[in-house]
């Protein structure tokens, strides 16, 4: 409980002196997704009553752990109350349309001394319980709840669309609602739940307008991350001893400014094998692709199949690396008739044309 006292306290001792609250989350600051969604002081705030309300964001271009959490909330008519617990939840996305949760990845549940609530804010907002008509100038006060360093973040890797699905206590006098954004991305927040499914989110103010909700995810940075593509090689109908090459890329995808230092660690023990380069030091997100040509010599040994794996790690991070599947395979050898075998065949010539077909001459 004393870090949401606290917050609350410098909170309110601010306003008394300067009308203005420190937040824990201010705009400006870092963030690991699209980009912030502030609060509107004049739009909605969307009642959790009913409801799980849920909105999308996009992880960028770097893998991050999902440490702290933002959101902006306020309560019908003014009617202050205490938040018991947050329940709080994360999916991965159906492409739809329309896009909606789709898989919890990760969930939690937050207690009172778990979270710092900071503000008011004034604004002259609307009340909205969907499908329900909204009520006009429900409420001036709007807050923000901060849930910072969670224990056993989620990972959010790079390319990827989330949703942030939040729970709060049943309330039916008052309500608690999460605030709408002006700062609208991709598609409508929605409410609803796993059993029920999804619903988009309409501003019943403005037929047609997307309801975004105000929210912002930030976290560490997780430092280097190796990838490596293609995932495999292959080659068919080697000829024994034949020198073959391919390529692979190395690159890191972590956070811009990590350095990652990396090997190729493992490769089969057939076949002789080298690697240009076979390792690497300080490459950065944005140095892009490192090119690594590998060159083998294949065995000496007709009609097989080889199959293995290419290891290439982080040093850093033993547990962190990639895996080249490989495969080779030689053709059937051909028999080559000895001088004895000549003179048979000169002798006998009616001979020839079965044992070339049996042979494949």
């Amino acid at each position: 409980m004393k870090r949401k006292i606290v917050g609350i306290f410098v909170c309110t001792l601010l306003i008394g002196t300067t009308g203005i609250a420190i937040a824990d989350w201010e705009d400006g600051e870092g963030h690991i997704m699209h980009h912030p969604q502030l609060p509107d002081p004049y739009g909605l705030d969307v009642d959790f009553h009913d409801w799980w309300l849920g909105d999308d964001w996009y992880s960028g271009d770097i893998n991050h752990d999902v440490t702290d959490i933002h959101f902006w909330y306020s309560w019908k008519g003014d009617v202050v109350k205490d938040i018991p617990w947050i329940y709080v939840s994360i999916w991965s996305n159906n492409i739809g349309p329309p896009s909606t949760p789709l898989e919890k990845l990760w969930e939690r549940e937050f207690f009172e001394d778990e979270f710092i609530i900071a503000g008011p804010w004034d604004g002259d907002q609307g009340w909205y319980h969907p499908p329900d008509p909204h009520i006009p100038e429900d409420h001036d006060h709007y807050y923000q709840i901060n849930i910072i360093d969670i224990p056993d973040p989620f990972e959010q890797h790079a390319g990827e669309y989330y949703w942030l699905v939040i729970q709060m206590p049943y309330y039916s006098i008052p309500g608690v609602g999460w605030k709408t954004s002006l700062d609208h991305y991709a598609d409508n927040a929605v409410y609803g739940s796993p059993t029920a499914g999804w619903e988009p989110l309409w501003d019943p103010r403005n037929p047609g307008e997307a309801i975004d909700f105000a929210f912002v995810i930030t976290g560490e940075d997780e430092g280097p991350d190796l990838r490596v593509v293609p995932p495999s090689l292959s080659w068919v109908g080697v000829v024994p001893e034949e020198t073959l090459t391919g390529l692979c890329y190395v690159e890191n995808i972590g956070d811009l400014g990590s350095d990652l230092d990396w090997m190729v660690s493992e490769w089969p023990s057939w076949g002789m094998w080298t690697f240009a380069p076979s390792s690497g030091n300080d490459l950065k997100p944005e140095d892009g692709q490192v090119p690594v040509q590998i060159t083998l010599t294949a065995p000496n040994e007709h009609n097989q199949q080889y199959s293995g794996y290419i290891k290439i790690i982080n040093l850093e991070d033993s547990s962190d690396f990639e895996i080249i599947s490989i495969s080779l395979t030689t053709p059937r050898g051909k028999l080559l008739p000895n001088t004895l075998f000549l003179k048979f065949l000169w002798n006998h010539p009616h001979l020839f044309p079965i044992l070339r077909h049996i042979l494949g001459f």
